[in-house]
């Protein structure tokens, strides 16, 4: 194929997308989670299940950030702000 009719490919910026995306689902997820506290009697058995998914959610989010901070080299406009 000619290299006119290539389409371009940006590794880095296909992983800052989807990263951003992933942020923004998890986030979402935890604020429709928390809204659900109110629905559920102090100490039941769904109030203490939306209590684990909110620290489930949190968990994903560290570990995403952990993700980044780890693979930088990954992220090459990451790598330019040091």
């Amino acid at each position: 194929m000619n290299d006119n009719n290539t389409k371009p490919f940006d590794k880095d910026f296909v992983l800052q997308v989807t990263v951003r995306n992933i942020h923004k689902d998890i986030d979402f997820s935890i604020r429709r989670t928390f809204e659900r506290f109110a629905d559920f009697e102090s100490g039941s058995k769904k109030h203490n299940e939306v209590f684990e998914t909110l620290g489930v959610l949190h968990k994903m989010h560290t570990l995403l950030d952990e993700f980044e901070e780890n693979n930088n080299h990954l992220f090459n406009t990451k790598q330019e702000v040091k």
